[in-house]
């Protein structure tokens, strides 16, 4: 035997989440560049399918510069292994003052007592 199905007290009656539009009065609805751009990139693909001759003043190919961006990511991966390289140097030479410190100290005559006895 099962339960009777009844109506919870707390059920979401929404079925699309909430959502917000902003439309601005100070713009209009139809921009006229990205109309432009959108028919210059259809023109693009179908001169590369080969469906239509290459217009004048079209551009031929959309490139991207990327040697800009490898340069800034070589830059700090070089940044990046200096940084390291200094921590090591560095964490090298406080090891090296505290191995001296113990030899002269009382410690590095405890450490030469244990060394010799086992």
């Amino acid at each position: 035997m099962q339960a009777p199905k009844l109506k919870g007290m707390f059920r979401n009656v929404r079925t699309n989440p909430r959502s917000f539009v902003f439309k601005s009065r100070h713009l209009p609805d139809s921009r006229p560049d990205w109309d432009e751009r959108k028919q210059k990139i259809k023109q693009e693909i179908a001169r590369e399918r080969g469906d239509t001759p290459q217009e004048i003043g079209a551009p031929s190919k959309i490139r991207f510069n990327r040697n800009s961006r490898s340069n800034s990511v070589k830059k700090s991966a070089l940044k990046a292994n200096f940084r390291v390289v200094l921590i090591g140097v560095v964490l090298l030479y406080v090891t090296y003052k505290m191995l001296v410190w113990a030899e002269e100290t009382e410690f590095g005559k405890m450490l030469e007592f244990i060394r010799e006895n086992g």
